[in-house]
């Protein structure tokens, strides 16, 4: 007759399973908007020459507007677009003067906005006047900034920019312009209007004793 060894237990001996702490979770970091890709000219033959436009982030592009002295936002035809009426509508109630060419001004003339109807050549033309006191008469713009303007329209200006001035010159527009000193990319439509809400994040809020120039 067999005995048991004292103190043992005849069943087989189960592991619990090993409870491991439940893994939160990490919520990814905040997506960040990329206006630097697709740095390309829009037009393919529109190749400036060895300098061509840094590709620039967009809340970049809004301290640099925050910070100008004078800026002037050049804005044109493609305005009409909702979404991009609002943005520019928005740019001009944080105190930055406009510069409304082609029919952008019938947009704009009715907004208690500081709006100017100019012609695209001659405001190029004029802007390269070192002498020029603006379009308000209160003194020349150390930064201009475009977009909402048809793209070879856009183009030529900038190019005389370029050449002729030594005012910074930044497009924030869809598409690339290789003539600017700094420019987004080619952008999708939806990620235009992000950036443009990006660029205005960064502009302080309009103080009514405060105007750019004064």
């Amino acid at each position: 007759m067999n005995t048991k060894p004292a103190g043992k237990t005849t069943g087989k001996h189960v592991e619990k399973p090993v409870e491991r702490p439940v893994e939160k979770k990490v919520e990814s970091a905040e997506k960040i908007l990329d206006t630097t890709r697709q740095a390309v000219p829009f037009n393919t033959g529109n190749i400036p020459g060895p300098k061509m436009a840094r590709p620039v982030m967009a809340n970049v592009s809004g301290k640099m507007l925050a910070k100008a002295k004078r800026p002037l936002l050049i804005v044109g035809s493609e305005i009409k677009d909702e979404k991009v009426l609002a943005k520019v509508i928005a740019f001009g109630q944080k105190g930055i003067q406009i510069a409304a060419v082609g029919n952008a001004i019938a947009f704009l003339g009715n907004k208690g906005l500081d709006a100017h109807y100019a012609n695209m050549h001659a405001l190029a033309s004029y802007l390269c006047d070192p002498e020029w006191k603006g379009l308000d008469g209160k003194g020349g713009y150390d930064l201009v900034v475009f977009f909402g303007i048809t793209y070879y329209y856009a183009s030529q200006a900038i190019s005389a920019l370029k050449n002729f001035s030594k005012i910074k010159v930044v497009s924030i527009d869809k598409y690339y312009h290789p003539n600017a000193d700094m420019s987004f990319g080619n952008l999708k439509n939806n990620v235009f209007i992000e950036a443009l809400d990006e660029v205005l994040a960064q502009l302080p809020k309009k103080d009514p004793l405060f105007k750019y120039g004064d």
